[in-house]
Formats: C-alpha cells, sequence, structure tokens
C-alpha cells in the first residue's frame, strides 16, 4: 500500500501563523495527505532560529494526527544555511540532503511529498528545483495557498508539477547524445525519463540497429508502428535487408561521416577502410567485369579469372606493373594492391584510380590502429581527404540527391519532432 513521506523546511507560520491564528502550510498538507493514505515518515528541516517551531510542529503532528513520534525527525539544517537561508545553492543541498535520508524508508510505492510552501523563498523553491532534476520517482510537489487569499473555486492545498522542465534538459541530453551517434545512450536516457514517446523510442531503436547493421532487428523496431511512420524508412531499411550494394555503400558512407564529425577517427578511418575495399571489389566486379574478390576461399578461381581477361593482357600488365614504392605486385593472392592496378588498367574506371590510390595512403594507419593500439595523426587532413575521396568514387553510384541527404541527420530531426510533441 502507497504511503507518504512528507518532507519540508519549517517556516516562520508553522504550526500556526501567530497572526492570524491560521493553520501553517506543514499542517495543512499533512492534514490533506493524511486524508488519502499513512503518513508513514515526516522530516522537518529547520534553521538554527527555528528549532522551537520545528519542536512545536512534531508536538502538532503527534497530537492531532496521531502520527507516531518516532517516525517524525527533526534535521538542523547546515551553520551555513542557518547563517544564509536566502543562499539558493546551499537551501537546495540541505533539500537533497533530506531526500537521501527519505530514500532509505521508501518503497517503491510510496510518494516523497515535498511541501513548497514553508521556509524561506529560496527553500519554497529548492523542492521544485529538485523535482526538475531528480531522477527518483515518486516526487510530488505541493503548494499551500494563504487561507486569507485563497479566490472561489481554488483549493487550499494543490500539487504542482515541474516534471516539464525536467524533460526540456532530457530531451537536450537525448539530441546531444543523437548527434553524437549514441542511439544506445539515448534510448536509456528517453527510458529514464518522464517523457511518453513510444515513437521516439522506436526510431531510435531502429537508428541504433541499423548503425550497427543489424538490419532486421532494424524493421523490427519500427514495424509496430507501420501507419505513423513515413514509409522512406521502410523503403531504406528494405533496400538494406536485401543486401542491395548501393544502399549499403550509401549507409556506410554516412557512418563514416557521422563518426568523423564527432571526433571518433579512428572508428572512422577502420570503416572507411572496409567501404574502401568493398568499393574496389565493386568497381571491379561490375565495370570491369571480373568476378574476383579478395576471399582466400576464391584465391585459385578470381585469379585464373584475371590471367584470362582481354586474352591475358590484362595479366600481362599486372606482371609489370610497379607500385609506387619501386616493388612489384605480388600476384599469388588478389590484394587491394593488385585491384587498384586492374583500375588503372580498364578505361572504364582509370579515373577513378587516383581516388582510391589517396585512400590507400591511410591503409598503413588504418592497420598501424587495429594491430599496434597506435593513434592518429593529423586527423583534419585525414577526414578530409578521405571523405572527398569516398564522395567522388560513390558518385559515380549514387545518383547526387543521396549523397546529400544524411539518412541518419533525417532520422535525427524525426526523433526530434515527437520527442516534443
Amino acid at each position: 500500500m502507497a504511503c507518504s513521506i512528507l518532507l519540508s523546511f519549517v517556516g516562520h507560520q508553522d504550526p500556526y501563523s501567530e497572526k492570524t491564528n491560521q493553520e501553517g502550510s506543514i499542517v495543512s498538507l499533512a492534514k490533506f495527505l493524511a486524508q488519502q493514505q499513512r503518513i508513514k515518515r515526516v522530516i522537518l528541516l529547520y534553521t538554527e532560529d527555528f528549532q522551537q517551531r520545528a519542536i512545536d510542529t512534531k508536538d502538532w503532528l503527534h497530537s492531532e494526527l496521531q502520527i507516531p513520534d518516532e517516525t517524525i525527525h527533526l534535521e538542523a539544517v547546515s551553520p551555513d544555511l542557518s547563517a544564509d537561508p536566502i543562499n539558493p545553492a546551499l537551501a537546495v543541498q540541505e533539500a537533497k540532503r533530506a531526500l537521501e535520508l527519505a530514500k532509505y524508508q521508501q518503497d517503491s510505492t510510496d510518494w516523497l511529498d515535498l511541501n513548497s510552501s514553508s521556509g524561506t523563498p529560496v527553500m519554497k523553491a529548492a523542492w521544485g528545483i529538485l523535482q526538475a532534476i531528480e531522477t527518483r520517482p515518486g516526487l510530488r510537489l505541493w503548494q499551500v495557498r494563504n487561507p486569507e487569499e485563497i479566490r472561489p473555486g481554488q483549493e487550499r492545498v494543490f500539487a504542482v508539477d515541474l516534471n516539464i522542465f525536467r524533460q526540456e534538459l532530457d530531451r537536450q541530453v537525448i539530441q546531444q547524445q543523437l548527434e553524437s551517434y549514441n542511439y544506445q545512450g539515448a534510448e536509456i536516457s528517453l527510458k529514464n525519463s518522464s517523457i511518453e514517446a513510444p515513437l521516439a523510442l522506436a526510431l531510435i531503436r531502429y537508428g541504433k540497429y541499423r548503425l550497427a547493421r543489424n538490419y532486421d532487428q532494424a524493421f523490427n523496431a519500427i514495424n509496430p508502428y507501420k501507419t505513423q511512420i513515413e514509409k522512406l524508412w521502410f523503403h531504406e531499411i528494405a533496400q538494406l535487408r536485401q543486401n542491395n550494394r548501393s544502399a549499403l555503400f550509401r549507409d556506410i558512407y554516412f557512418q563514416v561521416v557521422g563518426l568523423f564529425g564527432v571526433g571518433r577517427y579512428a572508428e572512422a578511418l577502420i570503416l572507411a577502410m572496409s567501404l574502401y575495399e568493398n568499393l574496389l571489389q565493386y568497381f571491379v566486379q561490375k565495370k570491369v567485369g571480373l568476378g574476383v574478390t579478395t576471399d582466400a576461399r576464391d584465391r585459385d578461381q578470381s585469379l585464373n579469372l584475371l590471367q584470362r581477361h582481354d586474352q591475358g593482357r590484362l595479366w600481362q600488365y599486372l606482371r609489370s606493373y610497379q607500385c609506387k614504392n619501386g616493388d612489384r605486385l605480388f600476384l599469388d593472392a588478389v590484394t587491394r594492391e593488385l585491384l587498384l592496378a586492374v583500375l588503372q588498367y580498364d578505361s572504364q574506371t582509370m579515373d577513378l584510380a587516383p581516388h582510391f590510390q589517396q585512400i590507400e595512403a591511410y591503409c598503413q594507419q588504418r592497420n598501424n590502429v587495429v594491430h599496434q593500439l597506435a593513434g592518429l595523426a593529423k586527423v583534419e587532413d585525414m577526414q578530409k581527404e578521405v571523405l572527398n575521396a569516398l564522395k567522388q568514387i560513390l558518385s559515380k553510384v549514387l545518383p547526387q540527391e543521396q549523397l546529400s541527404l544524411n539518412p541518419f541527420k533525417a532520422l535525427n530531426h524525426l526523433i526530434a519532432e515527437h520527442l516534443s510533441r
């Protein structure tokens, strides 16, 4: 059964006003709460000069509401706040300390009821600040009106919800995580917030799985909302699930763009090199017409195709090919260097070779990152050159509009819209 844990600063009108002889806010709130549920614990914070008021309030709660004496805890605030009771930082600090005390008494169904009508103005405001920033569940913020100022239709005690400010902070955090391609973090943040946005959560999961290239799970994340989500996202994920090479190249390219953009240079370079190797094979297969791969299992078949292509003239070219460092090509297996030489040989692809060569220059850095735990130098130059080269290569595969629209940025914009609804 849910119970109430009441927290309040003690003010100059507690337990009652000496001017009007009316009940103070702590008494009024306690009577209101007691009509709804059992008051399990009361924590009263008092400054040095209000110690007697705290004692009197405790006595009233015990005698009038039969709240057991041992469950009413009087807690002196810090000497600093007693000396400076209008210091907001100190007030929030003491209110937060009271919350920490309360959590040891709180069960999962209990409410922490915060009285924002007693104490100095900054003491009253401290509870609202905590409701707006605290992640723990079950916080209720209460206001108690001055009985001399109540207008017709107004209630003496009423709840206030400042979660709207907390939600705005949560949205900003989630937005920053999305911009960093941190969909996992955004999912956790949204789950821990008070924002009710199931469609945004589904789209965040879609982004998380799409980024991990788990396209079936990405589809499953949004499929329950197929009548509410644009067909574009289903169309894109369908192509990726079907292993459409152009769609895969575009998705990986924009992942590289995003990783470079947030400073995750090592991850970006490794993924860029993976895209580069796949593009090499793609152009040799689709443009040159040679079904060769770098897979060791296809070695004999691939070498045989190379040897017979163009009546053996390609093989002769490869045997006499000289690398930039003066070495001859290694012709016992299909390597990146060999595929690059094939592109230079064929008239349909030789104009792309310089762009591939520009990326090839960074392959050793990728190897050092992976195998030697090495760092990266001149990352800004690397970022610019690799992305420019990849874009030039992909322009031969994808229409310009697909290279101009980043699907992850578009997804993040859509998520932000649903978070704000």
